[in-house]
């Protein structure tokens, strides 16, 4: 018996406390700009294409997996990389932690 895995996604993290000036989202590496790939709005981060969260693997999967019962959906999900403004500085936030966000129209 396989077991189906939920794809959860991501509409939009929150803006970093402070950040001012442009912002680029750099997801899986490849950069999103405002206007081309992201909107920056309501103290948030909104992506065109939403993001997929990373899925753990229990220990009950991985037995499952040891003995030849698989797994279907995506584990890997995204990764997302911030590069903003702060007082005058510039800064970098690396692997975000992701989590399920409501689409803009919920």
């Amino acid at each position: 018996m396989a077991r189906t895995v939920k794809k959860q996604l991501v509409y939009w993290v929150p803006l970093p406390e402070g950040a001012e000036g442009a912002v680029s989202a750099f997801v899986n590496g490849t950069e999103r700009r405002e206007g081309d790939g992201i909107t920056v709005r309501d103290g948030r981060i909104w992506f065109d294409e939403p993001i997929r969260v990373p899925q753990a693997t229990t220990f009950g999967a991985k037995l499952m997996l040891s003995f030849g019962v698989g797994m279907y959906g995506d584990l890997k999900g995204d990764t997302l990389d911030i590069h903003f403004q702060r007082g005058g500085r510039t800064e970098w936030i690396t692997n975000v932690p992701l989590t399920e966000t409501a689409p803009p129209d919920a």
